[in-house]
C-alpha cells in the first residue's frame, strides 16, 4: 500500500531552503548522492565483521546510469540499504543524518574499534538532488527484510512510500532531471522566474563527458569503484584488422571506472615513491614540471588532519599578483570539498600547493565552504610550522637546491615578516642576503658570525637594485674599514628589517640613517668630524639657509670617503628607498627632509668652502649648493627636482672648465 506523507520539518519552506538557498554549485549534488552510497557500503561492511551472513567480500561498487531518452540518472550501490522505518525516519525528515545515527549507536556501545570514517554529517545532502531533478524515486533493500521500500518525491513537501517486492540488498536513486527549457515554478502566484532553470541547468547530467568530470573533481578518492557503461561498437573486420566495408557492427556496452580512489596522501609517507608523488602533484595542480619539495604529514590531537603540501619547482606567473588563486584543497574523509581555502595557508607561504583532509573541520551546512573557527587558525599555524621546518632541513642539508627555491619565492617568504610576526625568529632562519663581503647568499646569522670583534650592529642599507647599492656613497667608510654591510634591493626588505631588529644580539642599522654605528675607531673618526666642523662652519651655515626648503639638516659625514656628499635620513625618519616605495603602491605619505651629508676632505667642498666666503651676492654658490642636493639624489637613486635645470648646470660648469 503506497502512503502519501508530509516532510518531518517544517515541510515545503524548509525544503525550498535546501533546494535553493544552501548550495552554491550545483554539481555538489552528485557529490552528496555518491558520498550517501560510500557510506551505505561501509555501514554494511563493518556489519558484515559479525555477520558473515551480509558477505563482506562482495564486489563493493557505486554504479552511475544515465538516461538521455528519458533523462533520468540513477545512482545504485550494493551497500547497507533502508528499512521502511530508516526511509522515513532518514530521508523523510530533514537534517536527519543516518550516518550520523550509525556513528552515535557505535560510540553508544562503545564498538569504535575498526569503525567506519562515514562522510555524512547534516542530513540534508540527499534533498540537493532537487536542484537538478523535478523528481526523485529512491528504492532501497535492508538486508534480512522481506520487501523493499520505495519512496517518491517532487520536492513539493510531501512524498509518497510503499513496501515493495524484494531485490538486491543497496539502494537505487533516480533523478528525473529537469528540462533546461522548462522554467522554474513560480511561487505564491508569482511571475515564473524564465532564466532560473537556464542558470540552474546548464548541464546534461546524462552527458557521460559531465559526469565523468564531476565525479573526478567531488568524488576521484572515493574508496569504492563510482563504475558507468561507456558505450563501445564492434566492427567486422578483414585478415588485416581493417573494417569491412558493408560489414555489420554490434553495439557493446563495457563498465568504465570513473574515480582513481587512490587517495595519496591516506597512505604513509615512506610507501610513496617520487614518481607517485610526481603523478599525483601533475594530477592536482595540472603543472607539469615535477615539485621542488614535497612535505607530507598527519597531525594527531583533539583534532587530526592530514596534510600532502607541494613547493612547487617555479613560481607561477600571478605569485605576486592583486587576486593570485592560492590557498590549498580541501578534503574531509577523502571527498573534495573546495579550491584555493586561503584559510588554511598563511600568506607568505601561498606558492604552496596541495591539499588538508580533516574528518571533523567545521563546514556549512552544504560543506562547500569553511566556517571561521579556532580549528582553521591551529591547521594554518601546523602547516606553517612543518613548511617552515622542512625549509630549514633543506637550507641545511643542501644549501644549493635551497638558493634555487629562495631565487624562485624568497620575496614571498619574506612577508611573513608582516603577515605572521609572532613567527619571526624561525622565518629568520630562512631568510638569504647579499653582502658586500660575499658574492654568494648569506643567512643572517652567517653574516653575524663574520661580524668585526667588538661590532655590535650589523649595517644594511635598501635601495633599488644590488649594482646602485654597492656603489652607493654611505657604504664608502664601512668598505674602507673592512665592515660587511648588508644590500637589501626588494620593497619587502624594508618590512623585513623593521620586524627582525636584531640578529644574534647585533641590531641591524641602516647606513643611511642617524649617525654612524659600528666602525673600528670611532673616536678618531669623530675627532676629525669635530674638526672639519669648525672649519667648515661658515659653509655649513649658509647651505642650511640656501637648502633650507629641501634639507634638514647639513654636516659633516662619517660616511663618504670618496663622494663629495651623501643624503641620510634622520635616525626615526622612513628611508628614501621606503617613500618612494610607498607612493610607488599609492599609499601617499608626507615628504621627510633628509640630512644632506658633506665629504669635509673632497676638493668640491673645500672650494664650495670658499666660495661661500667670496660670492657675496650668492647667486653662483646658489646654483652649486642645488648642483651638490640633485647630486646626492642622484646617488640614491631619488628623482631630481628639475632634471632639465640640473643638466644645463652641468653643461655650464663643464664649459667653464674646460
Amino acid at each position: 500500500m503506497t502512503e502519501t506523507r508530509s516532510f518531518q520539518a517544517q515541510t515545503k519552506k524548509l525544503l525550498d531552503l535546501m533546494i535553493h538557498s544552501i548550495y552554491a554549485h550545483k554539481d555538489v549534488f552528485l557529490r552528496e548522492l555518491v558520498s550517501n552510497a560510500s557510506d551505505a557500503i561501509d555501514k554494511v561492511r563493518f556489519d558484515a565483521l559479525t555477520n558473515p551472513g551480509l558477505g563482506g567480500d562482495q564486489d563493493w561498487k557505486i554504479k552511475l546510469v544515465p538516461d538521455k531518452a528519458l533523462r533520468t540518472l540513477t545512482i545504485r550501490d550494493n551497500g547497507c540499504g533502508m528499512s521502511y522505518e530508516e526511509v522515513v525516519e532518514n530521508i523523510g525528515t530533514i537534517a536527519k543524518s543516518g550516518s550520523e545515527s550509525f556513528s552515535e549507536r557505535l560510540r553508544s556501545s562503545g564498538a569504535t574499534a575498526g569503525a567506519p570514517d562515514l562522510i555524512g554529517q547534516f542530513g540534508v545532502g540527499f534533498y540537493s538532488a532537487f536542484m537538478v531533478a523535478r523528481k526523485v524515486v529512491l528504492e532501497t533493500q535492508k538486508y534480512g527484510e522481506d520487501h523493499a521500500v520505495r519512496w517518491e518525491s517532487t520536492g513539493d513537501g510531501t512524498y509518497t512510500i510503499a513496501r515493495t517486492a524484494p531485490r538486491d540488498r543497496g539502494t537505487e536513486v533516480t533523478l528525473w532531471l529537469r528540462d533546461k527549457e522548462a522554467p522554474a515554478p513560480a511561487e505564491d502566484g508569482a511571475e515564473a522566474d524564465t532564466d532560473a532553470d537556464v542558470r540552474w541547468n546548464d548541464e546534461d547530467y546524462t552527458d557521460v563527458w559531465t559526469l565523468r568530470r564531476v565525479v573526478k573533481k567531488y568524488s576521484d578518492f572515493i574508496a569504492f569503484p563510482i563504475a558507468m557503461d561507456k558505450e563501445t561498437w564492434e566492427y567486422d573486420r578483414d585478415d588485416d584488422g581493417k573494417i569491412k566495408e558493408g560489414g555489420e557492427h554490434q553495439r557493446k556496452f563495457e563498465e568504465e571506472v570513473l574515480n582513481s580512489q587512490k587517495a595519496l596522501w591516506t597512505r604513509a609517507p615512506a610507501s610513496i615513491d617520487k614518481a607517485e608523488h610526481e603523478a599525483f602533484y601533475r594530477q592536482i595542480t595540472r603543472d607539469w614540471t615535477p615539485p621542488g619539495e614535497t612535505v607530507h604529514f598527519h597531525a594527531e590531537g583533539t583534532h587530526s588532519f592530514t596534510a600532502l603540501l607541494y613547493v612547487p619547482e617555479k613560481a607561477p606567473f600571478d605569485l605576486f599578483s592583486r587576486e593570485p588563486r592560492r590557498g590549498l584543497q580541501l578534503y574531509i574523509k577523502r571527498v573534495f570539498i573546495a579550491e584555493d581555502v586561503r584559510e588554511l595557508l598563511p600568506e607568505h607561504l601561498r606558492f604552496v600547493k596541495g591539499l588538508v583532509d580533516s574528518a571533523d573541520l567545521p563546514l556549512n551546512v552544504s560543506r562547500e565552504t569553511v566556517q571561521h573557527d579556532k580549528l582553521i587558525g591551529l591547521i594554518r599555524k601546523q602547516v606553517a610550522r612543518k613548511l617552515t621546518a622542512h625549509l630549514k632541513d633543506v637550507l641545511e642539508k643542501d644549501r644549493p637546491r635551497y638558493e634555487r627555491l629562495w631565487a624562485e619565492f624568497g620575496s614571498c617568504i619574506k612577508e611573513g615578516f608582516h603577515y605572521d610576526p609572532t613567527g619571526k625568529d624561525k622565518l629568520a632562519d630562512l631568510i638569504l642576503v647579499r653582502t658586500t663581503g660575499n658574492d654568494g647568499w648569506s643567512t643572517w646569522k652567517e653574516v653575524a658570525s663574520r661580524c668585526r670583534e667588538g661590532q655590535t650592529t650589523i649595517p644594511y642599507l635598501t635601495g633599488e637594485s644590488r649594482e646602485v647599492l654597492q656603489q652607493a656613497p654611505q657604504l664608502e667608510a664601512f668598505r674602507g674599514k673592512g665592515v660587511e654591510v648588508v644590500l637589501l634591493h626588494e620593497p619587502v626588505d624594508e618590512i623585513m628589517v623593521g620586524g627582525l631588529d636584531k640578529v644574534e644580539g647585533k641590531e641591524l642599522k641602516s647606513a643611511a640613517r642617524g649617525d654612524v654605528e659600528g666602525l673600528p675607531d670611532a673616536a678618531a673618526t669623530q675627532a676629525a668630524v669635530d674638526d672639519a666642523a669648525k672649519k667648515f662652519e661658515v659653509l655649513l651655515q649658509k647651505l642650511q639657509e640656501v637648502l633650507a626648503d629641501d634639507v634638514k639638516a647639513v654636516r659633516i659625514s662619517q660616511r663618504l670617503t670618496d663622494s663629495a656628499v651623501c643624503l641620510v635620513a634622520d635616525v626615526d625618519g622612513p628611508s628614501a628607498h621606503y617613500e618612494r616605495m610607498m607612493h610607488a603602491m599609492g599609499q601617499g605619505m608626507p615628504a621627510s627632509k633628509k640630512i644632506l651629508e658633506l665629504n669635509g676632505e673632497h676638493a668640491a667642498i673645500a672650494a664650495m668652502a670658499e666660495l661661500a666666503e667670496k660670492d657675496k651676492d650668492g647667486v653662483r654658490f646658489r646654483e652649486f649648493a642645488e648642483m651638490l642636493l640633485d647630486q646626492a639624489l642622484l646617488a640614491e637613486g631619488a628623482p631630481l627636482k628639475n632634471p632639465a635645470r640640473f643638466a644645463q648646470r652641468v653643461a655650464q660648469a663643464m664649459a667653464r672648465a674646460i
